[in-house]
């Protein structure tokens, strides 16, 4: 017994002659479709990795508040620290005076309100408290965090806020708090080296203390701008895969009303939109961890969630057949989940000027309006979302209700087809 199982007999072998003449009408598609689905997974996975290409050296594009409330020697420190780190790959820190913002409380709502990706400021009066707690006996207790403090919105692209704006930060106060001896000669010379704790509080004069609107987190933060924005696509394209299917299967496109079809898909296709928003929206909560997000924000993320499922359901439901024959759909579902992908993963500031153009996609102004949820109102733009998301589902709806109609159309076609067969073969 060979290694190979015999031939099936009333079958020819792969190197007979009647295969010969066969072989190039096979072998050609064959190449041509591996050769376009390179170009679709090359093409595609280019501009996906475009969008995070030299990222690093864009971070100068992220502005940074900063105020100097001490007007002493740590705050000369902090400017001279921020000189010494100014870089392409280091935030932008705008200073402006304490006219401007009299208080922390106003840096908050810039940061909030204001389009700053963080605030950083020095406390008032913090270098005459340090400079009592290292020339005189100290009786008090010296806090190196009530120094300089910076704040931002941690929700808003978590995985930016923590890597770059976070780290940025914090690096700047360390540095500043080394600067502050070349700043500060006369408080060095003056230092009362007797005293235990004025030495340890001149060796450890400022340490950055933060408080971020609404910090994120938790280890599924990164999955909320990129997975948890492919998956809708794939959810309503494999929903309508089965419904046009059995659609199909029972006669319903070909015997049917028109209308009463297209109301039928219509309500399933909200019913079912509603619920895959429920189930994303689910998991989003279930592994929130310690996340302060609320049951309000819940609700109004599950119905901003359903807004981009029905655009989703109906983007897929216009082209799938009607536009895009099924066996070259793949191509269009891929492009169309990257394209949407590459407008999140990464803020705009931080991505090449040609990839603005994902404003007008569906899948950004989701994510945007969901941070705006997350973040109790925070860098709102829905004055942009809104009407995208609203322009897709008005297009998407009169798509839908047109590619039903071609369904239709076809299946009486199609009907029509197996009549006349079923007449001829008859007579």
């Amino acid at each position: 017994m060979g290694l190979l199982p015999p031939r099936s007999p009333g079958r020819r072998p792969l190197l007979s002659d009647a295969w010969a003449k066969s072989w190039p009408k096979v072998a050609i598609p064959i190449a041509m479709s591996a050769l376009l689905l390179q170009l679709l997974f090359l093409g595609n996975l280019s501009y996906l990795f475009g969008a995070l290409f030299r990222s690093g050296s864009r971070s100068h594009a992220l502005k940074i508040l900063a105020v100097d409330y001490d007007g002493g020697n740590i705050g000369k420190a902090m400017s001279a620290a921020y000189t010494s780190l100014e870089a392409d790959t280091f935030p932008t820190l705008e200073f402006r005076s304490p006219e401007d913002y009299p208080s922390p409380d106003d840096l908050h709502n810039a940061v909030c309100k204001g389009g700053y990706w963080g605030a950083i400021y020095t406390h008032s009066g913090a270098s005459d408290r340090l400079n009592q707690a290292v020339r005189v006996e100290n009786t008090t207790v010296y806090n190196p965090a009530e120094t300089i403090s910076y704040t931002y919105n941690g929700v808003f692209f978590p995985t930016i806020a923590s890597s770059v704006i976070d780290s940025s930060l914090a690096r700047l106060v360390n540095v500043a708090s080394r600067t502050y001896y070349r700043v500060a000669r006369d408080d060095a010379a003056a230092v009362n080296m007797t005293d235990p704790v004025s030495s340890s509080v001149f060796l450890n004069p400022i340490q950055p203390s933060s408080d971020p609107i609404m910090p994120t987190i938790q280890g599924a933060r990164a999955l909320l701008n990129t997975v948890s924005m492919v998956f809708p696509a794939l959810m309503q394209f494999f929903f309508l895969m089965g419904l046009n299917g059995i659609m199909f299967g029972a006669g319903i496109f070909a015997n049917m009303s028109k209308r009463d079809v297209f109301l039928t898909r219509l309500v399933i296709g909200k019913v079912y939109t509603l619920v895959s928003a429920l189930g994303t929206i689910g998991y989003i909560w279930a592994f929130r961890e310690s996340w302060g997000v609320t049951t309000a924000q819940f609700f109004i993320s599950w119905m901003a969630l359903w807004l981009f499922m029905e655009v989703q359901y109906l983007v897929i439901d216009t082209m799938m057949e009607s536009v895009v024959p099924l066996q070259f759909f793949a191509f269009f579902l891929v492009t169309w989940i990257i394209t949407n992908i590459g407008s999140t993963v990464n803020p705009f500031e931080l991505t090449a000027g040609f990839y603005r153009w994902g404003y007008a996609l569906p899948a950004r102004s989701t994510w945007i309006l969901l941070l705006e949820i997350w973040s109790g109102g925070c860098r709102s733009e829905k004055e942009i979302c809104l009407p995208v998301l609203f322009a897709w589902w008005l297009l998407g709806s009169l798509g839908s209700a047109w590619s039903v109609r071609q369904r239709c159309l076809l299946a009486d076609q199609k009907k029509r087809e197996k009549l006349e067969s079923e007449g001829s073969s008859s007579s």
